[in-house]
């Protein structure tokens, strides 16, 4: 399903989640798309909701220098409502 805006996707996918106790998904952008996700985050966190949340990120080398959509999506997802969070790096040159 395609939601336009991205705190309601992740209000949908914790709805989901709440009523069928079965894990959703939400997948948005990089930048303040995944700020519109926090407050779905901290209820899913805070009532044991299964929410599995996706997003995409800038590329690594624009981390901490302030370019468009570039947050630090790090720190948002390093919080205590967050139980596993993994940062995908991109592969090095030499990986085929």
């Amino acid at each position: 399903m395609s939601i336009l805006d991205e705190r309601g996707a992740g209000f949908r996918a914790l709805g989901y989640g709440r009523g069928s106790g079965r894990p959703a998904a939400v997948i948005t952008s990089s930048g303040t798309a995944v700020a519109n996700l926090y407050p779905a985050i901290i209820e899913a966190g805070m009532d044991a909701v299964p929410l599995l949340v996706v997003t995409a990120d800038r590329p690594y080398e624009n981390r901490n220098t302030g370019a468009n959509q570039a947050i630090d999506q790090v720190k948002i997802f390093s919080g205590s409502y967050v139980r596993w969070f993994r940062d995908i790096l991109p592969p090095h040159d030499d990986v085929p």
